[in-house]
């Protein structure tokens, strides 16, 4: 499954660690995974990039963990760390490997509509509400870059 994830042109997954220590990433608990699913191809006008997020082990949520990841990912896969308040990506990284960057506007998220702590978690980083999908209990968010969203309130 991992060499599928590694090679699969059309799955971006990276895996969370928590380092606690000093010591090697191979020491290190894996806590969850944060992953983009691309449909279609970024030329495509329909392209959108669905973001995932999981932090399996119920000890490490509500630590900020979830953001910082999502932040990494966003800004590696659209090439704007700005957009989602991270630093910049040091010049010693390579350059993502080609559907990437991803624009920002194609980025979607389909959260449980009861999820209310994954709600507010994509609403800092600048995604909204666009969309409730009743029939799977689940709302649509997409990247506003600032807009607010109006679920719930």
């Amino acid at each position: 499954m991992q060499k599928k994830w590694r090679e699969d042109p059309d799955k971006l997954t990276f895996i969370i660690l928590s380092v606690e220590k000093e010591g090697a990433l191979s020491t290190c608990p894996m806590v969850g995974d944060v992953n983009l699913f691309l449909k279609g191809h970024p030329s495509d006008e329909d392209f959108e990039a669905e973001v995932e997020i999981m932090i399996a082990e119920s000890d490490y949520r509500r630590r900020g963990i979830a953001l910082e990841a999502l932040r990494l990912m966003l800004s590696y896969a659209t090439g704007s760390p700005s957009a989602f308040m991270c630093p910049p990506l040091s010049q010693s990284v390579p350059p993502p490997p080609k559907p990437l960057p991803i624009l920002p506007q194609s980025l979607v998220v389909r959260v449980s509509q009861d999820n209310r702590p994954s709600i507010s978690l994509f609403e800092k980083l600048q995604f909204s509400v666009v969309r409730l999908v009743q029939v799977f209990d689940e709302v649509e968010m997409r990247f506003v870059g600032g807009g607010l969203s109006t679920y719930g309130e």
